[in-house]
């Protein structure tokens, strides 16, 4: 890929020749020249006569590392909220070293949440999940319970009570636990299973885009369909949920990153929320 002039340099500690294990088609090379322009038009397509909203969820966070720090310095300069889902069977003393090194536990932009609880494909057919159907009740429970206890002692009052199921399904059993264990909000793409009863004690804080774990395999083509996602999500009322993982960034999709932020901050006016001022709201008003 074409190198940043030092105008375009974000402010973000990451190597141009980074290269993930694993990057989407779109974000090997930049797609279309003009893709700065493209994106400020999906966003000024999308925007109404309200202001739009947004909140980013990083999933997959267990360690430290240049990825990391990066995502946290973009973040920070920006002064954004960033949902932090974090696996608890991956955290050890030395890899929460490494996190809180870089984003400390009294910072307040970021919102530690748990994401699973080994983050492991336990279906035998069909889509991966860690809590599908094919799990009974009890399997569930021990693992998140147990998930749930580790995260207490790590994060303590820092730590927000939402469950972000890994590959962001669940079934209606996993839905049973974490009202038993007595969660605030649930972090998926998509609304809850049919049927599933919720009350108003448990939230959804949905995702609606996906940036990184994208599986076109026509980088332009997927670029439009992201452009259009975008357009399509900022011109409604409810809040746009952003996921991102981190460990499959590479300097092109920071570049994205740094420029959607801006956009949305300095041109769209858009208001960026944290999970936890959602959680204390009463609704999405």
């Amino acid at each position: 890929m074409t190198s940043r002039t030092p105008q375009e340099t974000p402010l973000y500690p990451l190597s141009l020749h980074f290269r993930p294990r694993q990057c989407s088609k779109i974000w090997r090379s930049p797609p279309v020249k003009n893709w700065k322009q493209e994106l400020a038009d999906a966003l000024h397509q999308g925007m109404e006569s309200h202001v739009p909203r947004f909140y980013f969820r990083a999933d997959d966070i267990g360690a430290g590392g240049g990825p990391f720090e990066a995502l946290c310095a973009l973040f920070r300069e920006h002064g954004i909220p960033l949902a932090m889902a974090v696996v608890p069977a991956w955290l050890s003393d030395s890899r929460c070293e490494q996190l809180f090194r870089v984003a400390p536990l009294d910072e307040p932009l970021w919102n530690w949440h748990q994401h699973g609880w080994r983050h492991v494909d336990w279906q035998r057919t069909g889509t991966k999940s860690e809590f599908g159907d094919g799990r009974p009740y009890e399997k569930q429970f021990r693992d998140i319970s147990q998930g749930q206890k580790k995260m207490n002692s790590i994060f303590g009052e820092h730590l927000l009570h939402v469950f972000s199921p890994p590959w962001n399904r669940l079934c209606p059993t996993t839905i049973k636990v974490i009202q038993a264990l007595q969660f605030k909000g649930i972090s998926m793409m998509g609304p809850f299973p049919r049927g599933v009863k919720t009350g108003n004690d448990l939230k959804n804080l949905r995702i609606q885009v996906n940036l990184h774990s994208r599986k076109g395999r026509d980088g332009e083509g997927d670029f439009r369909l992201l452009c259009h996602e975008l357009t399509s999500w900022t011109g409604r009322r409810e809040p746009v949920g952003i996921m991102l993982h981190h460990q499959r960034m590479n300097d092109f999709a920071f570049q994205f990153l740094h420029e959607l932020l801006h956009l949305l901050k300095h041109q769209v006016g858009a208001r960026f929320l944290s999970f936890r001022e959602i959680l204390e709201k009463d609704d999405d008003a």
